[in-house]
């Protein structure tokens, strides 16, 4: 109660400022980021996002009419864009709570218009065993202290969850090497999709944040942990049909839980994690929900959603020269009852996917040099509306990616 009592003091009043409540000692600001090139070569379009720089997966062939596949067509690309400044700010006190702040920026705005772009921004209070962060940062289903090792800044998409967000976020520390995480999300940029194309509205119609539980256990080697997700939507605010129009509220819960672990040395590291979700799209995974029932006299709609396994290893070795290996899969496992379609979503009409990316990493100092190369499949197919919205006709196509990138860090 203390602890909130003394967050409220914060936004009723700037009078315990002078009676000494607030206070600043040695307040700091600290720089940090890099400036970074990156030369990509791929055999054929992705879907992908930020210039081509954040590479998903191949795009669905379409052939011409001489059976040829209009999309295996090579590009080449010199991009800046992934150059990043960060400000941390720390030193003031609140009674016995720390209190810091962190903003996050950088290029990836686009080639249509030069902006910078929001990463983080985010207030943190800390107390001996507890934390509360308020603010635009990684969704806590993304594991902030075991995620891919990779050169590409995707961090391992389509298989690792890639989603910052507003959110509130406890920390907290019983015991040692032990933490209890809580948290709270709203969407923005990474939304659902539905009968209005991408957009936030959805959750935030249900009212209900996006709530989240983790426990935590680490040492000096070892990191591992188990979390539950659960999330819910509400896809339209009215449906219309032979009666007329009507308010709906109707609304679609799904969960996902997830399962992580990283053993690391001081030149070995190895990381591990599965997922299996419902509805997950929002993080860029392949996922989504279907209309499960229509009533035509008043449009009103059921839902059911896609569920989805995904699955990544990653390991590294090395020094000064570092090499490492990221593998994942990810499989359609079709909707928890029988759809009628529409399906909304990412990526509803792929069976499984899969990639292999080796990396060779050089370090010296602040300078970084590196190349990795990956190949990333996806087996594209017809929606079984029959058996549970599952993948028949599978074609898997392939994409290759070589990356050569330069940066200097500060």
């Amino acid at each position: 109660m203390k602890k909130i009592v003394s967050i409220l003091f914060i936004f009723i009043s700037i009078a315990g400022y002078s009676q000494g409540f607030l206070t600043s000692k040695n307040i700091k600001v600290d720089l940090s980021g890099f400036v970074r090139n990156d030369f990509i070569l791929d055999s054929r379009k992705n879907v992908d996002a930020c210039d081509h720089l954040l590479e998903l997966f191949p795009q669905r062939p379409v052939y011409d009419s001489n059976h040829e596949d209009i999309n295996a067509q090579p590009s080449a690309h010199l991009l800046n864009i992934f150059t990043r400044f960060g400000t941390r700010f720390s030193g003031l006190e609140i009674g016995k709570a720390k209190v810091g702040a962190y903003v996050e920026v950088d290029f990836t705005g686009g080639s249509a218009t030069n902006s910078l772009r929001f990463r983080h921004a985010y207030t943190q209070f800390t107390w001996e065993k507890t934390k509360i962060l308020f603010g635009r940062t990684w969704h806590p289903t993304f594991i902030e202290k075991v995620y891919p090792s990779t050169l590409n800044e995707n961090t391992g998409l389509p298989f690792q969850v890639f989603n910052r967000s507003p959110q509130i976020r406890l920390t907290y520390t019983p015991g040692e090497n032990v933490d209890f995480i809580f948290g709270a999300v709203y969407q923005y940029k990474y939304a659902n999709r539905g009968p209005s194309g991408k957009s936030y509205e959805y959750q935030r119609n249900a009212v209900i944040p996006n709530l989240h539980a983790q426990l935590q256990y680490y040492n000096n080697n070892w990191v591992m942990g188990v979390a539950v997700d659960w999330k819910t939507i509400q896809p339209r605010t009215s449906t219309t049909g032979t009666d007329g129009t009507f308010v709906t509220n109707e609304k679609l819960g799904t969960f996902a839980a997830i399962g992580y672990l990283k053993y690391s040395t001081d030149k070995f590291q190895f990381k591990a994690k599965s997922m299996y979700g419902q509805n997950v799209c929002e993080s860029l995974l392949p996922s989504g929900y279907a209309v499960e029932s229509i009533n035509t006299s008043t449009g009103a709609e059921t839902y059911t959603p896609m569920n989805h396994i995904y699955n990544w290893v990653n390991f590294t070795y090395g020094g000064a020269w570092k090499v490492g290996l990221f593998a994942g899969h990810l499989k359609n496992l079709g909707t928890s009852d029988a759809p009628i379609g529409p399906f909304y979503g990412f990526a509803t009409d792929v069976d499984m996917m899969y990639k292999i990316s080796p990396q060779l990493i050089y370090n010296y100092k602040n300078f970084m040099f590196g190349w990795e190369m990956s190949l990333t499949t996806a087996a594209y197919g017809d929606i079984d509306y029959s058996d549970k919205g599952k993948i028949i006709n599978a074609e898997n196509v392939t994409n290759f990616r070589n990356m050569i990138s330069v940066a200097y860090k500060f």
